[in-house]
């Protein structure tokens, strides 16, 4: 096929005329001093189909003027829309080939858009797919500028740190579903910063309701998630996913990080939703395929891998499987919560898992113990968390336990006052989760069991630490729907 090109400095100046570009057709005539092709306001620039059109400078499209390209319009230098309103530029294909880093600037909405610079591609402006977007070699760089793919947009291409899109700045990789949408989707995004790293990030939504207009968005920076209490393992990197005009929605997402992202042991981390607190924590890394995953997610925010050597103030687990000869340890300084809310917390046979609060562990409706697995609580004294020896034990939870349907929210089971105590400690069921019965043990500060009531038909309980040392002492507390494990405190 001949090439039409379009010429350095032609001025295309005729209000209210079409400029049609056919094979063969070579614009003549540019000026000295301005080293662009211009489609002045009031003009049309047409590319019919099966045309092509190569600009070999910056071609620019000012306010007023159309660009309609229904062939395919090669671009090796930079491309600029002035229209004040977002515009398209014909239902063609707009390909971006230079020798050179190229931007696309303005408000364009794209039909098909190829990028094949090895320089790369940044985006200088809003820009919108609505069909397809081909990676076929080089980087789209968005910079603090938003790429959005709409409904019906794909994304073609060997996904690759050669061929990908880079999300480290302000903008977001940002996509379209439809409604009613079931299905995956994968963002070939990553980063450039010094060595360039493909991360990409996949989402699995199972359900939910996609108003016209949603989207959701992924970034990512190369550097630990900036939170004091991310210490020992973790990776260098984290990634935030924004929504809109999503509602009611389950979605998995798989987070791919590369190995020398790893701080730490990589096979203790776990993904982790660490914004906003408390972090929610999901099943561990898969070591050999450098990934993270999140199953079950109902809200978006930034997601990373980590296995603190300094816990967190609250933390949740949501949807962990502690598998046949898997042992791990989850922590918190203050409250720890297992399960609930529709999430799970399994230990399968052969599996041993270690909770250990500060405060309060409060174990909820999915959590489940198989025969011949294992689960721990402790509450922490003299801030021994995970990797200390634990003093004292007060849950074991074995052989097919399990907890009911979680109806509440999480701060509405119990109160214990007052706190700290000096005699009399009273326990109060306040959560229509629990039934007409509760169990209610008392531990010592040496771990060993004080006490245990079994309640019926009463909403309080009461019992006293006259004369037991100051001290901590551990209240677990089991009815109906849920347990939970509260630090009380005696000053004297």
């Amino acid at each position: 096929m001949n090439h039409s090109n379009l010429i350095p400095e032609r001025i295309i100046s005729m209000p209210g005329t079409a400029i049609i570009a056919t094979l063969g057709l070579i614009f003549t005539g540019f000026s000295p001093v301005t080293a662009e092709n211009i489609v002045s306001g009031g003009t049309t620039f047409k590319v019919l189909p099966g045309t092509t059109v190569v600009s070999s400078e910056n071609l620019v499209v000012k306010n007023g003027a159309t660009l309609d390209n229904a062939g395919t319009l090669i671009l090796k230098k930079d491309f600029t829309n002035e229209n004040v309103a977002p515009n398209a530029i014909g239902s063609g294909t707009a390909e971006f080939s230079g020798s050179v880093r190229q931007t696309i600037n303005g408000k364009n909405i794209l039909k098909s858009f190829m990028v094949d610079n090895s320089a790369g591609v940044a985006i200088g402006g809003i820009t919108t797919v609505t069909d397809l977007l081909t990676l076929a070699d080089g980087h789209v760089i968005l910079g603090d500028n938003n790429l959005l793919l709409g409904v019906s947009a794909i994304i073609a291409g060997s996904f690759s740190a050669t061929k990908m899109i880079i999300v480290t700045g302000a903008g977001e990789l940002r996509k379209e579903f439809p409604q009613a949408f079931s299905g995956s989707f994968t963002y070939p995004v990553g980063d450039d910063a010094g060595t360039a790293d493909y991360s990409p990030v996949t989402l699995v939504f199972s359900g939910g309701m996609f108003a016209v207009g949603n989207y959701v968005g992924v970034s990512l920076k190369n550097e630990p998630f900036p939170d004091p209490d991310i210490t020992g393992n973790f990776l260098n990197r984290y990634w935030t996913l924004t929504q809109a005009g999503i509602t009611n929605f389950s979605c998995n997402a798989v987070f791919t990080y590369i190995s020398t992202d790893v701080t730490g042991t990589e096979n203790l981390i776990s993904c982790t939703k660490v914004s906003p607190v408390p972090w929610v924590t999901y099943g561990l890394t898969n070591s050999s395929l450098h990934q993270l995953t999140a199953t079950g997610i109902s809200a978006f925010s930034s997601f990373t891998g980590v296995k603190s050597t300094t816990p967190p103030a609250n933390q949740e687990l949501a949807n962990i499987f502690i598998a046949n000869g898997v042992t791990n340890c989850y922590d918190a300084t203050q409250v720890l919560t297992v399960a609930g809310n529709g999430a799970t917390f399994l230990v399968e046979n052969g599996g041993d898992v270690t909770l250990v609060a500060g405060n309060k562990i409060i174990m909820l409706a999915g959590t489940k113990v198989n025969n011949g697995g294992l689960l721990h609580g402790y509450i922490a004294t003299n801030n021994n968390y995970c990797g200390s020896t634990f003093n004292p034990l007060v849950a074991n939870l074995l052989n097919e336990q399990a907890l009911g349907v979680e109806t509440l929210a999480k701060n509405q089971f119990i109160k214990i006052y007052p706190n700290p105590t000096t005699d009399m400690v009273i326990v109060e069921l306040i959560g229509s989760g629990t039934s007409s019965t509760a169990s209610v043990t008392v531990y010592g500060m040496q771990g060993g069991k004080l006490f245990q009531r079994n309640i019926n038909g009463e909403k309080q309980y009461q019992f006293s630490l006259l004369g037991k040392p100051a001290g901590i002492y551990m209240v677990q507390v089991q009815s109906g729907e849920r347990s939970e494990i509260t630090k009380v405190i005696k000053t004297y």
